[in-house]
């Protein structure tokens, strides 16, 4: 007998198909019959050969997106006290640090799982090129893959500037001067920006860039690839793997594993190697040495 919670909202809500979306971002490792009750959807879905995301090196793209959540989820914690003006921004991040409880926890591991994010997908692209993973037919992989790269890279580059310190203003500065040089891109980026100077307006519109819109391209990207593996199969599989509960149960416990793991590394990189505060940003005092970020350094 169903539980009457259950039975009430599956009367009402197809929750088949609201959970089915987890199969879309690799949290659950097999399709689902939407128009089954999810009990029974689930049951069959359990019979059937279960693949694992979590197994080298295939676990390079469910570690990424468990990345993305938790960069995603301590954003959303410094969204709260941020203010993205010239005047106020460096001020608030401040306050968020020195003022706030857990502040510069939360600060330092959104700033180091960014960073990891960036690694992983770049790994990620290099074993795809390796292995060649780039034929068909997955060739919708590896030009997703492509894309979640390029997209996070305008999700740091967005970031950096928020702190509104003079490192971090000056390396904005560096690599917008390469963007805007680009034919034909250049003056498209100079207006979605709001112009070539770095000001306040420049610093509100990265600031929606890096809350709102890469995000949600992000995740849009990251179903993309799990849909298309899904689709295509895995990679570098002897198997397709067991079926029954108890692989589900191994598969949780290994993507909970994963995600203790990498909280673990935050952690320890937050506490060990924290970022230096810098100066407010000053446009009109050029920082030595400034250079654009590591992924812009060959154009430059």
């Amino acid at each position: 007998m169903k539980r009457p919670l259950l039975a009430w909202l599956e009367a009402r809500f197809n929750l088949t198909e609201m959970f089915s979306l987890l199969t879309g971002f690799g949290l659950f490792p097999s399709e689902l019959d939407t128009r089954r009750p999810l009990g029974e959807a689930i049951d069959e879905a359990l019979r059937r050969p279960l693949p694992s995301y979590a197994r080298w090196p295939r676990v390079l793209g469910l570690l990424s997106f468990i990345l993305f959540l938790f960069v995603g989820l301590t954003g959303i914690l410094l969204a709260f006290y941020y203010q993205p003006t010239a005047s106020e921004a460096f001020g608030s991040v401040t306050t968020i640090v020195r003022d706030v409880n857990f502040g510069w926890f939360v600060h330092q591991t959104h700033r180091w799982g960014a960073m990891a994010l960036l690694g992983m997908l770049l790994v990620r692209l290099w074993r795809f090129f390796v292995q060649g993973l780039y034929k068909p037919p997955r060739e919708a992989i590896w030009i997703v893959a492509v894309l979640t790269f390029l997209v996070a890279t305008h999700a740091d580059l967005t970031g950096r500037l928020l702190v509104w310190d003079s490192r971090g203003y000056w390396t904005t500065v560096r690599a917008v001067e390469i963007l805007f040089m680009l034919p034909g891109l250049g003056p498209l980026f100079a207006a979605l920006i709001g112009g070539t100077d770095i000001d306040s307006l420049v610093l509100t519109r990265f600031y929606v860039l890096h809350a709102l819109v890469l995000p949600a391209f992000l995740l849009v990207l990251f179903y993309l690839h799990f849909s298309s593996v899904r689709r295509v199969g895995l990679s570098s599989a002897s198997g397709t793997g067991h079926t029954g509960r108890a692989s589900y149960r191994v598969y949780l416990y290994n993507l909970l594993i994963l995600t203790v793991l990498i909280f673990g590394g935050l952690i320890t990189l937050a506490t060990l190697l924290p970022e230096r505060f810098g100066i407010p940003a000053d446009p009109l005092s050029t920082l030595p040495g400034a250079r654009p970020p590591w992924y812009l350094l060959a154009a430059h």
